[in-house]
């Protein structure tokens, strides 16, 4: 150790001696830089990393040994011989190729490649001082050369052991530093092995380099390859560490939308039951209200005629005359109930798809012209004036007749109870393009725009004080607008307060038929 420690202050430039030192560190940082990020490459690129690192090491060996060359100081005059200079070079890239492949790829063994790399330095070492050229031949020490290359295999494989056997910038820099240490150590080493004896006879070729222009041009050029590589393993290492994150914040992100998912599948099989259980509610609900409405409906006809046959006085008279006006009250107040009943148990139909049309050919205007008649009585008690006009020509319908029928009463009696005395009923039968329209129009209390959707609601009641004084559940609008899109048509309502209301159905095309001769109806007014 002291003929080492002699050789390097005694026979070397100090600081160039200390320049080699920091080449071989950058170098061996750089190369073991390179080294982890072929860590986290695959295939090709894995592969291209590491040769990469083959390449900067052994460049950085190649220029620690050359400035340490012009650190001697031999007091002769010195040269290279250029073949075997470069060789040294190929050899040393080669050898630690070998090295790093097989720490890579025997990854139980990294301490085998870290001792391949480190003879690949020896080798270049010895080569690289038979390259030299200087009127003298060199004696080594069998010992220290020995010496020197147990270090460089010790080291290189202690290196290797630290840098593949965890990650990190620590391990990547305590590897570094083992390795420049092999380096280090087997070059001076090896130094304090020569002795150089003079020989006057020998005489320097003429194709040689010399040795200080060759370490200069050898410490530059390979400091810019080392900087190139340095430089491209920090930037890739910045840019695989933003991927790394995006790829991290994408997974984060994946997650949250898996679990996101996750929960609307649940609230959906939730709802799904929910809306399964709602279903099962509203059919038992449709279910018993329609076997109410037929168990009610018997004793109510019951009731209803024997309340007639009592005013009929068909067995004789009843005493007092009060007798005969309670019995028509009884009547008329069943009639009213089993009007309900009925609405109940078509809408009941309806939400169970068990209403079904019977359709026939009927005449519009005879329809209409019915349904009048049947309302033209309440319509002069109330003092109204009920007037029907159609237009001529109109075609048939093919629809169901009963339920044309009840749409009709239901929006005709509407009318009736909603138009003060003095007011007037006008309907009218027309074509709208090739749909056909009946019209209902009165001037009555109306509604308010923004409450027409409320009246078409199931037992919807517009808040307004004036229709509160009459009866009625709010079946009739929503069961007629039910009944006309059964018939694939549609029920319109224009209305305004205080301003009246116009109710209009409209029969599609393909339910008409062919025109047919029809007469025009005049206005037939019925005052009370």
């Amino acid at each position: 150790m002291l003929r080492v420690i002699a050789c390097v202050t005694e026979q070397h430039d100090v600081r160039l001696v200390i320049l080699a030192a920091l080449i071989c560190l950058f170098a061996c940082y750089t190369a073991f830089s390179m080294i982890a990020r072929a860590r986290v490459a695959d295939g090709t690129a894995a592969l291209k990393w590491r040769s990469a690192a083959a390449v900067v090491m052994g460049c950085g060996v190649w220029a620690t040994h050359f400035v340490a060359m012009l650190a001697f100081r031999p007091s002769l005059p010195t040269g290279y011989d250029v073949g075997l200079t470069v060789l040294s070079l190929a050899i040393a890239v080669a050898i630690i190729w070998i090295g790093l492949i097989v720490a890579a790829y025997l990854t139980r063994l990294p301490i085998l490649g870290g001792a391949i790399a480190g003879a690949g330095i020896g080798a270049m070492h010895y080569l690289g001082m038979a390259a030299l050229r200087a009127p003298a031949h060199i004696d080594y020490d069998p010992l220290y050369v020995s010496a020197s290359l147990l270090i460089g295999v010790a080291l290189g494989a202690l290196a290797a052991q630290v840098s593949f056997g965890g990650r990190g910038t620590r391990h990547r820099v305590l590897g570094a530093s083992l390795f420049a240490a092999g380096i280090y150590g087997l070059h001076f080493t090896g130094m304090a092995a020569v002795t150089l004896v003079p020989d006057p006879t020998y005489a320097l070729p003429t194709q040689i380099v010399d040795s200080s222009w060759l370490a200069v041009a050898v410490a530059a050029v390979t400091v810019l390859i080392i900087a190139l590589g340095l430089i491209g393993s920090i930037v890739d290492q910045h840019l695989a560490g933003r991927a790394e994150a995006e790829a991290q914040r994408l997974r984060a992100y994946v997650a949250e939308l898996e679990e996101t998912k996750r929960r609307l599948e649940a609230t959906t099989a939730n709802l799904e039951t929910a809306l399964q259980a709602a279903a099962a509610g509203s059919q038992a609900k449709s279910q018993f209200l329609a076997a109410m409405s037929h168990e009610l409906r018997t004793p109510l006809n019951a009731v209803i005629g024997f309340a007639e046959m009592l005013a009929s006085q068909i067995f004789g008279p009843l005493g007092d005359p009060r007798y005969r006006d309670y019995t028509g009250s009884i009547a008329q107040a069943g009639r009213h109930l089993l009007g309900l009943i009925n609405d109940v148990l078509d809408f009941s139909k309806l939400d169970a798809g068990r209403l079904d049309l019977h359709d026939e050919l009927i005449d519009p205007s005879e329809a209409v012209e019915a349904a009048c008649a049947l309302v033209r009585g309440q319509a002069q008690d109330a003092g109204l004036t009920l007037a029907y006009q159609a237009e001529p020509d109109l075609p048939a319908l093919r629809a169901d007749l009963r339920r044309v029928r009840q749409v009709l009463l239901n929006i005709l009696g509407n009318a009736v109870k909603f138009t003060p005395a003095g007011g007037q009923i006008r309907i009218n039968t027309c074509r709208r393009g090739a749909a056909l329209i009946v019209a209902v129009t009165d001037n009555g209390i109306g509604i308010a725009p923004h409450d027409i959707p409320k009246a078409l609601e199931r037992f919807g009641q517009v808040d307004n004080a004036l229709s509160r004084r009459y009866e009625g559940t709010g079946l009739g609008l929503p069961l007629s607008k039910r009944l006309m899109e059964l018939h694939d048509g549609d029920l319109e309502i224009e209305s305004a307060l205080g301003a009246g209301t116009t109710i209009r159905l409209v029969f599609p095309p393909h339910r008409l038929i062919a025109p047919q001769p029809q007469r025009m109806k005049e206005p037939n007014p019925a005052a009370a």
